[in-house]
């Protein structure tokens, strides 16, 4: 038979129950510590988050911030001649170059561009070539229009053609051209005077188209023919005419005062006068007054009828009028 294995119990030395007294004392310190550390570390976490709202979900949702990468910056090593020897200098940052520093150098660049175009002494006018003139000199159109020392890019063709039809009634047809860097080319048409108009104290020349224009310069090479006039036609407004360059005379007057110069004697002045039209003083001395224009040729034959007779009876008369056909007449000196 076999012995029963009897189990004493095992007592433990006082030491030994003290040091293991001790050491479960330590590890439910640690414990604690460790949860304290642990509670600590999160409230600081959760501190750090900043709650995102978003669009179609819980609000205040605490979203974890994403961390900034930092930018590589570039090393240099140097290396000084020795193997396994290098000098490593500081590293420098690398620069980026976004969109809006780019567009702000190219706004500077753009600035410094149109600076350079506006005052550059090469893109400012100094020549102005004038082609076509005949009475006017060049130094007149130039005085007028002031071009020189301006930026050529300001110079608009269109608006100094419309300046100098504006200044220079005479000219009938004007172009302007623009010559880069610095010239501007014009090229006119005179008007061709036919006969001088005088009223009052102002003196004009006329064309063919009735357009009146001043006498400019000298008074040379001016037209024989001169009409002395009393007053403007009344369908003429002189302040319209001059704002809108339309014509002074209607087209009609200026034929007939043409065709009646054709038949006068030499040393015959023309007038006009509103009430009663065109006229001349004959250097025989009497004034004839023809009136309307109409049948002109009719009333010149019965106008030379007239002196025929009245020379046959010696008379001398002060006025001859044909204004009207069918009544004739005319008035002798006292």
């Amino acid at each position: 038979m076999k012995a029963k294995s009897s189990s004493s119990p095992t007592f433990l030395k006082p030491t030994q129950f003290a040091d293991s007294l001790w050491v479960g004392k330590g590890r439910e310190k640690s414990r604690t510590r460790n949860s304290n550390f642990g509670r600590k570390r999160i409230s600081e976490m959760q501190a750090r988050r900043v709650p995102v709202l978003m669009r179609g979900t819980v609000s205040g949702l605490p979203m974890a911030t994403p961390k900034r990468t930092l930018k590589s910056q570039k090393r240099l090593d140097v290396p000084i001649g020795v193997p396994g020897a290098e000098i490593r200098l500081p590293s420098l940052p690398q620069v980026q170059i976004g969109w809006r520093l780019l567009s702000a150098l190219m706004a500077f660049a753009l600035l410094a561009l149109l600076y350079l175009l506006w005052t550059a002494p090469i893109f400012q006018v100094n020549t102005v070539n004038i082609q076509g003139l005949q009475r006017i000199s060049s130094k007149e159109v130039s005085i007028e229009l002031d071009l020189q020392g301006k930026p050529i890019f300001t110079v608009d063709p269109q608006a100094v053609r419309e300046q100098i039809i504006s200044q220079f009634p005479e000219f009938r047809k004007v172009e302007v051209s623009l010559q880069f860097p610095n010239k501007v080319n014009l090229h006119v048409e005179e008007r061709k005077p036919l006969f001088v108009w005088k009223q009052g104290e102002r003196t004009l020349l006329v064309d063919a188209d009735g357009y009146a224009f001043p006498v400019r310069g000298e008074w040379k090479n001016l037209p024989k023919l001169v009409i002395e006039a009393q007053d403007l036609p009344a369908s003429v407004n002189p302040e319209i005419q001059t704002q809108l360059n339309e014509p002074l005379l209607p087209v009609d007057l200026v034929s007939g005062i043409l065709s009646i110069s054709a038949l006068l004697p030499d040393g015959a002045v023309m007038f006009y006068d509103k009430e009663r039209g065109l006229g001349w003083h004959d250097p025989r001395g009497w004034s004839v007054y023809v009136g309307a224009l109409k049948d002109i040729g009719l009333k010149m034959k019965i106008y030379e009828l007239m002196v025929k007779k009245l020379k046959k009876q010696d008379q001398k008369p002060l006025i001859i009028s044909i204004e009207y056909v069918h009544a004739p007449y005319y008035r002798l000196e006292r």
